[in-house]
């Protein structure tokens, strides 16, 4: 889940990044598949769009970002993400992401969502999830945190597994895991 350290030490230290390798590897899947959308219908996806964006900048004043992927439809919005990663694993951190997106493109399309779309590997793999009720009030409970966060400036506990730290670019510097 989502390590409200990684936001802190974003938001208030100045420290240069060494990003693990497999960070690389995410780059350079992300520009494979911006090359690829020029020539894909996504049709797999099997819903009917209006228009689909990639690599879309939204924000607001609370949140912003980019997401790889917008289908527009009638009457809703999809947001889908490409991951670098061998299965279709919705991680926590990824749904929070999605769902972050979803609220930017909701609010600049003016259209509701419901649904969001993982997808994986080469063969553009992929699984719609559903989002409700629940997981729209736990992210807004992580927003919130967040917001605190920003307004305390206190270094905050680590709700983190061992294996996401293991990962994380900014492990050296949390002197409570190992």
């Amino acid at each position: 889940m989502f390590c409200p350290r990684i936001f802190y030490f974003y938001n208030f230290c100045d420290i240069k990044l060494h990003y693990p390798e497999y960070v690389k590897a995410g780059v350079e899947f992300h520009a494979k598949q911006d090359e690829l959308f020029k020539s894909r219908k996504f049709s797999k996806f099997q819903i009917p769009y209006i228009k689909i964006y990639n690599n879309f900048y939204l924000e607001n004043n609370e949140l912003c970002g980019v997401a790889d992927l917008i289908l527009e439809c009638n009457d809703e919005i999809i947001v889908a993400e490409f991951k670098n990663q061998g299965t279709l694993r919705l991680s926590a951190g990824s749904k929070m992401q999605l769902i972050a997106y979803s609220k930017l493109t909701s609010e600049f399309f003016n259209k509701p969502f419901n649904k969001i779309i993982l997808c994986h590997g080469k063969n553009l793999k992929f699984k719609i999830f559903q989002i409700n009720q629940a997981d729209i009030a736990n992210f807004n409970k992580i927003l919130e945190q967040m917001k605190v966060i920003l307004e305390n400036e206190n270094f905050p506990n680590s709700s983190a597994s061992l294996a996401a730290c293991a990962q994380c670019e900014f492990r050296n510097y949390c002197d409570d895991r190992e």
